[in-house]
């Protein structure tokens, strides 16, 4: 069961690295900016949360992406590439830590996600992701932390 869980948890990072909402679910109060600035996007620290799942916690430079998984304390680092100011991909590079040394979901390893930030807001946006993983489209709303 536990094994199932975290299996779930992994494929929710390797799909999506983001949530599974749709987009009705991803809206929020609108508070929307009338000038984007998406360059205050590119590197910081920021969050998502996936129901089933809980907390994910995001460090963010220039050119690599690390996400610490709160329920497991496992953290998984990217490689970030910027296509432009609003679409980036993500390329799976290793787990950092594992400490319940729990094992990835079959394929994660070569896991390359495109991300494309929309409707962005004061402290929060909504990222539409793509992988070579899955013919899925998941939307996920990233906030500040």
């Amino acid at each position: 069961m536990l094994r199932t869980l975290f299996l779930s948890a992994v494929v929710v990072l390797v799909l999506g690295s983001c949530g599974g909402e749709s987009e009705k679910e991803a809206k929020q109060p609108d508070f929307s900016v009338k000038e984007v600035n998406y360059q205050a996007w590119h590197s910081g620290k920021f969050y998502y949360q996936e129901p089933k799942i809980g907390t994910f916690l995001i460090n963010r430079t220039d050119s690599i992406q690390e996400e610490f998984i709160k329920n497991t304390g496992m953290i998984v680092e990217f490689d970030i590439n910027w296509k432009n100011d609003s679409m980036y991909s993500l390329t799976f590079v290793k787990i950092a830590e594992n400490p319940l040394d729990k094992s990835l979901a079959d394929g994660a390893e070569t896991l390359i996600k495109n991300c494309v930030i929309t409707k962005v807001k004061a402290v929060s946006y909504v990222e539409m992701a793509t992988s070579n993983l899955s013919s899925d489209t998941i939307y996920t709303t990233v906030f500040r932390h």
